[in-house]
């Protein structure tokens, strides 16, 4: 059965969620799709998809104890695994998350009367009480989510301890899994999130994952996503961030090495002196089949006294293909917003395309906004500088791209995720 075929038998299908409230969002987002279809997605790279004959995980997949126990980047870190989309407890440290934080399997969450969810459950897709989105994925997402985690922090909480959700993808069928998270952070509280996607199986996976982070007034929330070697996945990342006054957050992504990936982040900023800054570091080695990735960021200011930066760097190498969009959306009357939008891409061969476009749209005067693109191959003068200074070319090349690269990695505050990455780049760039 193609993947078509399997999304609207599932569908037809789907299990009723007893919350009244969850049930009318699933029904509205079944209509939307329904009305839609797979418009967006045959505007992407993963029109060819809907023709793949894809399973559905049923939750029973099992992986080898020994393969967990070198995934985690660190034992104290709090670490969350999904098994093809379903939250595995028994492998989780839950432990080491304390009593006062509310932690719960989003399976849990929508079939059972859990009221505190029905709070936070698609809020970031409303707007002046109007349930509006215009996403194919999203709605695909919201219909046929399987698990996800809802993390509920407390006000005036400091969780040292970086939180790993670790999503592996080990099915025995080429399969199609979503998964939806939703984290609070509450007033004056701090958090990190280390989200990884890892695939240990030889069969292609459609992975949809729809994200929703509410930073409350004056906390710091930071999300480090990493999607490495997942050459025969196609992942769909879907992050909605509502940001109140005060808070600050930041997204740092690290891409590489991957079929096809379409990474949307957006935040919408409901609060004053908000601060936001969105980072991405995408790489592709070569590779005899074609490699694209999407990074698409839309921002919207509403309250005065805001900050928004975002630089997105990419290194492509053989058949591989980036799109870069950036929207800024500021509302009219506001003063004292600060915009900046940066892509820079470095093309190692002829056969690399990038497309960028930043934009802005404002309806106010008194903002200060900037963006820039750069696309190019690698400067001769420094790898001549390099050879000069008795530095063979293979490695002149491979310290050019690291030191291209390093602007990015040395704002990731995470030591060992930051030597994680550097060790990556140095093992994979030939």
């Amino acid at each position: 059965m193609t993947l078509k075929e399997k999304i609207f038998v599932l569908l037809k299908n789907k299990e009723k969620s007893p919350n009244k409230y969850i049930e009318s969002i699933i029904n509205k987002s079944i209509g939307f799709f329904y009305k839609i279809g797979f418009t967006e997605l045959k505007k992407t790279c993963f029109k060819s998809v809907l023709n793949y004959d894809f399973d559905l995980p049923n939750g029973k997949n099992e992986i080898e104890y020994s393969i967990l126990n070198k995934l985690s980047f660190n034992n104290k870190f709090i670490s969350l695994y999904f098994i093809n989309g379903f939250f595995k407890s028994s492998l989780s440290n839950l432990c080491k998350l304390k009593k006062y934080i509310k932690f719960s399997s989003l399976k849990n969450c929508l079939f059972h009367k859990l009221p505190t969810i029905t709070k936070y459950f698609c809020n970031t897709l409303f707007y002046k009480d109007h349930f509006v989105f215009h996403n194919s994925f999203i709605a695909i997402n919201i219909s046929l989510t399987t698990d996800g985690i809802f993390i509920k922090i407390p006000k005036n909480t400091n969780l040292k301890i970086p939180i790993e959700i670790i999503n592996i993808y080990y099915p025995k069928k080429s399969s199609i899994i979503n998964f939806k998270n939703i984290i609070v952070v509450g007033k004056n509280s701090k958090l990190k999130i280390i989200e990884r996607h890892i695939s240990t199986s030889k069969n292609y996976i459609f992975s949809n994952v729809f994200t929703e982070i509410f930073s409350k007034d004056q906390s710091q929330v930071e999300v480090f996503k990493l999607e490495n070697d997942l050459r025969k996945t196609y992942l769909i990342d879907n992050t909605f961030i509502k940001q109140s006054s005060n808070s600050v957050c930041k997204v740092f992504t690290f891409s590489s090495n991957i079929r096809n990936i379409i990474n949307n982040i957006n935040c919408f900023k409901v609060g004053t002196d908000t601060q936001s800054f969105f980072n991405g570091l995408y790489f592709f080695n070569k590779s005899n089949n074609i490699r694209k990735i999407y990074n698409k960021i839309f921002i919207k200011h509403l309250f005065s006294n805001s900050v928004s930066y975002q630089n997105y760097k990419g290194i492509f190498s053989k058949n591989s293909y980036g799109i870069f969009k950036s929207k800024i959306k500021i509302k009219e009357n506001l003063y004292n917003i600060k915009s900046k939008q940066i892509n820079s891409n470095l093309l190692l061969s002829n056969s690399s395309k990038v497309f960028s476009r930043p934009e802005f749209k404002t309806a106010s005067s008194k903002v200060k906004c900037s963006h820039g693109t750069n696309i190019g191959k690698l400067d001769k003068k420094t790898i001549f500088f390099f050879r000069t200074r008795g530095i063979e070319k293979k490695k002149s090349i491979k310290l050019a791209i690291l030191i291209f690269a390093n602007e990015l990695i040395k704002l990731v505050n995470l030591n060992i995720l930051k030597t994680k990455i550097i060790n990556y780049l140095k093992k994979n760039i030939s």
